[in-house]
């Protein structure tokens, strides 16, 4: 069975073992900002905040993450806006990356011997300003080397994803966010 090719960025199943509910904090773009953002997206803090509100950028591979975009407030502007149009001051709603698990499909053909492997998140195409989705997806080679964006855990397991052929839905973790101390040592 052939998968479709149809990138969404990341969606939240899981946090920490248990079923995703919903759970978000506020982040906001700069109308500076001249990168579309859209649901799906992965974000950076940029370390700066606005009433305690985090400022946030859309991340590259190899940034440390520090949430995925999964709303955003209504902008009475344009109420048909489904996704942060580039240089407008915009509020998300964001899922943490931290001890949150993914849904997201794979950029070629990774294959199930690729489970528990590392690999980096690709920002290939725009994403859908119908729709509102991101055109971002998982990378083209996994590798065991520990500084890559993601942990691969294993193909979706839905009758309509085959793990084995090309653009498979995956399920992914992060392996380092900005939310997460840094550890050395045991």
């Amino acid at each position: 069975m052939a998968n479709s090719d149809a990138p969404f960025g990341f969606r939240p199943i899981n946090r920490d073992g248990s079923p995703y509910n919903g759970a978000t904090t506020k982040g906001y773009f700069l109308a500076t900002d001249t990168t579309a953002a859209f649901i799906g997206d992965v974000v950076k803090h940029d370390l700066t905040s606005l009433n305690g509100v985090p400022q946030v950028t859309q991340a590259a591979a190899g940034d440390d993450a520090y949430g995925v975009i999964v709303g955003f407030d209504v902008n009475p502007d344009d109420l048909g806006a489904q996704y942060r149009k580039a240089s407008t001051l915009r509020y998300c709603k964001l899922a943490s990356c931290d001890g949150t698990f993914f849904e997201a499909q794979d950029g070629a053909t990774l294959g199930v011997a690729s489970s528990n492997l590392n690999v980096n998140y690709l920002v290939s195409t725009a994403g859908s300003t119908t729709y509102g989705t991101s055109g971002m997806e998982i990378g083209t080679s996994a590798a065991t080397t520990a500084t890559l964006d993601l942990m691969l855990i294993a193909p979706v397991d839905r009758e309509d994803n085959d793990g084995t052929a090309a653009n498979a839905k995956w399920v992914v973790k992060f392996n380092v966010s900005q939310t997460r101390p840094e550890r050395t040592g045991a």
